[in-house]
């Protein structure tokens, strides 16, 4: 006997995804070294219309291919390592030479100074900046933080941030993305463990993921074809499944059943003429 058709003959009914038509990704730019984000629009693809979609929540204030901003004014960025180096020790200038005025005291230096930075101190000035420290850096060494020098101790324990992913200090290179500071070998996909280098991440849950992972695990795949229902797409909900408004179709003759009725065989949609 012929299938009985399915209980709601409106249920292959297309529905769209709504919102903006596309997904938040977050490029990098490798010249400016800043992350910044971006709303792409579907592209074109052998995937289909646009592999691009069921993204997960993002600000609506944002609109397609606005830029937050670079620069580290935007959410994501990176900074650069902070500088170090050692400072010089000079000779006492001779007769008609200019005297130095030290950076610190602003007060000419008669005897031996220290250069470092393009700037002038009297030995006893260079000196970690931290009032409960006052190491020499002469011997040790300085980074510097806004202009101020500071020992290697001092600026690991003060300022350092510490990387959102390993817990360890960065002492050098800073990477700011999704509201923490991370090492840029450790901001990495939450599946993979892929570095994303100069690639788009896609953010679910707080989490950063590669673009492959981010499409297998969260995307709303066709049940008849397989790739993702994406933004903007017309699809249909029926027999527990998810299509594509285009991919709902007989199992036997291919005929479209967006709209119409239709019937359950093994779990999957007939037509009227092939449900026998």
């Amino acid at each position: 006997p012929p299938q009985r058709p399915a209980i709601n003959p409106y249920a292959t009914l297309p529905r769209t995804n709504v919102g903006p038509q596309g997904r938040r990704v977050n490029i990098y730019n490798n010249y400016t070294k800043n992350y910044s984000i971006q709303f792409k629009k579907p592209l074109a693809t052998n995937y289909g219309s646009n592999k691009y979609a069921t993204m997960p929540a993002y600000n609506t204030q944002y609109n397609n291919y606005y830029n937050q901003g670079v620069g580290g004014k935007g959410a994501f960025g990176a900074t650069s390592a902070p500088k170090r180096g050692r400072g010089i020790f000079n000779k006492a200038v001779g007769p008609g030479v200019r005297v130095p005025l030290c950076s610190s005291c602003n007060i000419q230096i008669r005897g031996p100074f220290i250069t470092a930075l393009g700037r002038i101190w009297c030995p006893e000035h260079f000196i970690c900046v931290n009032a409960n420290c006052r190491r020499p850096l002469q011997d040790i060494g300085f980074v510097e933080e806004k202009g101020d020098l500071y020992c290697e101790y001092c600026f690991e324990k003060y300022l350092a941030p510490t990387c959102s992913k390993c817990g360890s200090k960065i002492k050098g290179d800073c990477l700011n993305a999704i509201g923490k500071q991370f090492h840029p070998e450790c901001f990495t996909c939450g599946h993979c463990g892929k570095l994303f280098g100069n690639t788009p991440f896609f953010l679910e849950d707080g989490n950063a993921y590669c673009e492959a992972d981010w499409n297998e695990l969260f995307t709303t795949k066709c049940f008849a074809c397989g790739f993702p229902v994406e933004a903007g797409d017309r699809w249909v909900e029926a027999l527990n499944h998810n299509y594509h408004s285009q991919c709902f179709n007989c199992t036997y003759c291919k005929q479209n059943l967006e709209g119409q009725s239709f019937y359950n065989k093994g779990g999957r949609p007939f037509c009227k003429n092939h449900a026998r």
